[in-house]
């Protein structure tokens, strides 16, 4: 939601709409639903309609999460197929424009990119459909279960989760992806990068938590997922931010616009009060200037 309400409102303040503003979309997780939206021509105001049918709908019904998942996948399919339909990767290419997605692939042990075909090198994706690789990143372990999907080369069924845990930032992916298959030079690349709101996860100092910790004191803990996957995406920004420093003029451009979750607001939290904060948390950060100034020098 705070993603959507921030492109919403850069989009009203530049006039500039991102789907026509950018040639490659690349999402993992929630990410993955935002690029793809995007991708297919929908605007930031469409995707914050979309984050409040989200909310609404997929965490209605929930159970423990314990011996199976916390809430089922049906409704999500439901909603993602009311955005998209049958639409494919190659409907998004034959509209010249360019998707990556991640998923982390449980059947071969590896993480999966789903790719438009936007290069000689690229012939496997083109007649997946947004919604099954949508569900394929979006499938959060114990949140939703593992989405089953058809391989294009052999129709092997395959298993995915999301892959947060491998790559919850992949504007480095992204990058890479513009300068070998795209052949953009490296001074013409200009990658923005959007992230959720993280909360803080130091403990601090003082904290009194028990350092002997075993499974159930680790797995109960609020913040051990985030561990392992904000943790990730700080290494992937300070890679890809060194990376472009060390270009000589004239040299690609990065910006990451990061938020933060001071109210420590959960995932799965769909209240209207928590709505309204990710939503003004958002639409805060795009009224702000240097942040205006950020973005304006990757559009521009």
């Amino acid at each position: 939601m705070a993603s959507a309400a921030f492109i919403a409102g850069i989009e009203a303040h530049t006039g500039r709409p991102f789907a026509g503003s950018f040639d490659l979309f690349c999402g993992t997780s929630t990410g993955a639903i935002i690029s793809l939206a995007l991708a297919y021509g929908k605007s930031g105001e469409e995707l914050v309609a979309l984050y409040e049918t989200l909310g609404d709908r997929v965490f209605r019904r929930k159970g423990r999460g314990w011996l199976s998942a916390k809430y089922p996948s049906d409704p999500l399919r439901a909603v993602l197929t009311e955005q998209f339909g049958a639409t494919t990767l190659g409907d998004l290419h034959a509209n010249r424009k360019a998707t990556l997605v991640t998923a982390l692939n449980l059947t071969t042990g590896t993480p999966r990119v789903f790719k438009t075909d936007h290069s000689a090198n690229l012939s496997r994706d083109n007649g997946l459909r947004l919604v099954d690789i949508a569900m394929a990143s979006t499938a959060a372990p114990t949140f939703f279960p593992v989405v089953r999907l058809e391989n294009p080369g052999d129709r092997l069924r395959e298993e995915f989760c999301d892959a947060g845990v491998v790559a919850n930032h992949p504007a480095l992916l992204g990058f890479v992806e513009a300068l070998e298959e795209f052949k953009v030079p490296p001074g013409q690349v200009r990658v923005l990068s959007i992230a959720t709101p993280r909360c803080e996860l130091g403990e601090g100092a003082a904290s009194k938590r028990c350092r002997d910790r075993g499974r159930v004191a680790w797995l109960c803990s609020r913040s051990f997922p985030s561990l392992f996957i904000d943790s990730g995406s700080m290494v992937a920004h300070q890679i890809l931010r060194r990376i472009v420093a060390s270009y000589q003029h004239p040299c690609p451009r990065y910006e990451r616009i990061e938020m933060a979750n001071p109210d420590r607001l959960r995932m799965d939290e769909v209240t209207m009060r928590s709505k309204q904060i990710l939503a003004h948390c958002g639409r805060t950060a795009a009224a702000d200037n240097t942040v205006r100034r950020r973005v304006s020098s990757i559009l521009n």
